[in-house]
């Protein structure tokens, strides 16, 4: 079954930002899971709809091959609370293509959905905006700053005590929507501000809506070799220098060499040699700078789809979210922080389409509420971290998406939130 010929595929004029807005309206009005994501220093965007009508939790298996974009948690406990979206059919550059044999119900959600997609397409004077809020979840508690030094400092001192290197402490912060807000300009706008980073928009029923713009790779595959990163250190991009001049302290150089070496005992653990290490070098994100080393390794296909299932089980939560020890810095986490981090801090992106798979760590993310927006961001805490620079460093990070919305707080009457699937 192939889709309907997609009017941008014989006219160029037609901008991609009217697909992109056509393609998640047009699933939003069918109550469907759907992805969008621009990878790194690329020209186009991608998006995938599930016609299944739900993303399922599902164990994580590189060596199935199944295309579709993975939505995990902070916490995917047994490898079973990730969520999967399929890929029914792909968004690309070129247009739509479907990806699988469509069966029953889901031949009439494809129908509903293309014809769909085609009105908004060709509509000069498109409608409401739309996104899904989330149902179900309990009120997340936002910290103050006092709230957060106090965090620090029990960081600080469970170091102290416990021997541990390093803890990841966290922290929720909200924001009140602009009258105007659109999740898919919004997407955009991501995308040509920071296009070092991996952007996403992620809407599911009943699970809600999430936007991010991250700089932390867990996971690439090209097809023919695996990738990885090690980030840590942050602190403002100097506008009077270029990035090869930043300075950065004593402190910062450790945190990111302890992460450094906790990826090359993973790949030792592993039996995998020859790997290729690059860095650490400064690299920007946004308004922020970290130290970035990149490692890569060519392996045959199976051997790379075993690897991968490891750096999965093994690196995730990674140490730029967590800590190390990892077992212990968890612990302090999940205890502590007073609130659930949800997908914050866990991973995402697609898996097996165009036989590449790009999975990053969840960061400089947002989860869109029907008027507000909770932003999510934390730091690495060392025993010579300072309560107030660690609160410092949180706000910068918060400026990653808040540069990116506006302050008004009305809403406006146009806008449509989808609480739950229809």
């Amino acid at each position: 079954m192939h889709p309907p010929s997609d009017p941008t595929e014989s006219n160029r004029a037609a901008p991609s930002a009217r697909r992109l807005r056509a393609f998640f309206q047009a699933a939003l009005a069918s109550a469907l899971p759907i992805a969008l994501w621009r990878v790194p220093f690329s020209n186009g965007s991608h998006g995938i709809v599930d016609f299944s009508g739900t993303a399922e939790p599902a164990p994580i298996d590189f060596r199935a091959g199944e295309p579709g974009f993975v939505f995990s948690p902070f916490v995917n406990e047994d490898n079973h609370t990730a969520l999967h979206v399929r890929a029914d059919l792909q968004l690309t550059p070129d247009g739509l293509r479907t990806l699988r044999h469509l069966w029953n119900g889901q031949r009439g959600r494809f129908e509903r959905f293309t014809t769909t997609y085609q009105a908004l397409l060709m509509d000069e004077q498109p409608g409401a905006t739309a996104w899904y809020a989330a149902t179900g979840q309990p009120a997340s508690h936002c910290s103050s700053q006092a709230e957060y030094r106090d965090l620090v400092r029990e960081a600080i001192e469970f170091i102290s005590n416990s021997g541990l290197d390093k803890v990841v402490v966290s922290r929720m912060a909200e924001t009140a929507l602009p009258r105007d807000f659109d999740p898919v300009a919004t997407f955009q706008r991501l995308c040509d501000r920071y296009p070092a980073a991996f952007v996403s928009l992620v809407a599911v029923p009943g699970v809600g809506t999430w936007i991010g713009a991250s700089p932390e790779l867990l996971l690439a595959d090209d097809g023919a070799s695996l990738s990885t990163m090690a980030l840590a250190g942050t602190q403002a991009r100097p506008a009077d220098r270029p990035l090869t001049g930043v300075a950065w302290t004593q402190k910062e150089v450790e945190e990111q060499a302890l992460v450094s070496d906790y990826v090359r005992d993973f790949f030792q653990r592993a039996g995998v040699a020859n790997v290729e290490e690059t860095g650490p070098r400064t690299v920007a994100a946004g308004n922020i700078v970290h130290l970035q080393t990149t490692f890569r390794v060519e392996l045959p296909h199976d051997s790379r789809m075993t690897l991968a299932n490891r750096v999965l089980h093994e690196l995730h939560p990674t140490s730029a979210v967590c800590g190390m020890p990892k077992d212990k810095a968890l612990t302090f986490i999940l205890g502590n922080e007073r609130y659930d981090r949800s997908f914050y801090s866990g991973f995402l992106g697609p898996v097996h389409l165009d036989w590449q798979s790009h999975l990053y760590v969840n960061l400089r993310c947002m989860q869109i509420g029907e008027r507000v927006a909770a932003l999510y961001v934390g730091g690495g805490v060392t025993a010579d971290s300072d309560p107030d620079a660690e609160w410092r460093e949180t706000e910068l990070k918060a400026e990653t998406l808040l540069a990116v919305l506006r302050t008004e707080t009305r809403v406006s009457p146009t806008q449509t939130v989808y609480s739950k699937a229809a």
